[in-house]
């Protein structure tokens, strides 16, 4: 995969990431920090230095951050076990990258112990890694296409399986996230459909998040914090 800017390619490199080829514009040749990451780079990557018009035409940004750099997509396997106060993001059909990276953001910010990303949208595509501000390199993510048999392994790991569902269910903050007394996998469907019903049978409980005026639902990334974070309190 291709990792946008600097920053991004430095984290990667913090977590362990080596950086197949790693591409830089000519102007930025010789500055302090291009040259640090240059420093720290394995022998065997192959460094491009480009004209800025050969840059901009290979960077999948409009407006590109001056580095680029090819790298293997982080491998993760899901858990055999779960601790009791482990956390787990599922994302059924989630389609915008952005919301995806979001979601991957939170998911660390709130020690989540892995993300598993059913169809929807590629959570290592540019806007994604850009939207999850570099937690995609450190969260560990799987992708699969069969959102029954990731939630039959998570409840044989020990989870209590729990869906998003804006049409019913408990309450957010009524004390069904804590009241558990296990780890949990959060269940989130996509932006403009929600979960589909068959998924929805296969969990243990669903939560909802009570709206005021006409407003039917929140965004995705919005409502997985609020929950994940409701589960943590």
């Amino acid at each position: 995969m291709a990792l946008e800017g600097l920053r991004t390619v430095s984290e990667a490199m913090k977590a362990g990431i080596v950086p197949s080829i790693l591409a830089i514009p000519e102007p930025v040749v010789g500055t302090p920090a291009v040259q640090d990451v240059l420093d720290r780079l394995a022998s065997d990557t192959e460094v491009l230095v480009l004209s800025e018009q050969a840059f901009d035409s290979v960077a999948p940004a409009a407006s590109p951050q001056p580095m680029l750099a090819l790298v293997a997509r982080p491998r993760a396997v899901l858990p055999g076990s779960l601790a009791h106060d482990d956390l787990v993001l599922v994302l059924v059909g989630v389609s915008d990258p952005g919301n995806t990276g979001t979601i991957i953001r939170t998911a660390e910010a709130c020690a989540a112990r892995c993300v598993i990303v059913v169809g929807g949208a590629d959570p290592w595509a540019p806007k994604a890694v850009r939207a999850s501000a570099g937690s995609v390199l450190r969260v560990p993510v799987l992708v699969t296409d069969d959102a029954g048999t990731a939630l039959e392994a998570l409840r044989t790991a020990g989870a209590t399986l729990v869906a998003a569902d804006p049409r019913k269910g408990d309450a957010h903050d009524s004390g069904v996230l804590a009241a558990t007394y296990s780890p949990v996998a959060l269940v989130l469907g996509s932006e403009s459909h929600g979960l589909d019903e068959s998924v929805c049978g296969l969990v243990d409980h669903r939560v909802r998040i009570p709206m005021a005026g006409d407003t039917e639902s929140l965004n995705v990334a919005m409502a997985a914090t609020l929950l994940a974070f409701e589960y943590r309190r």
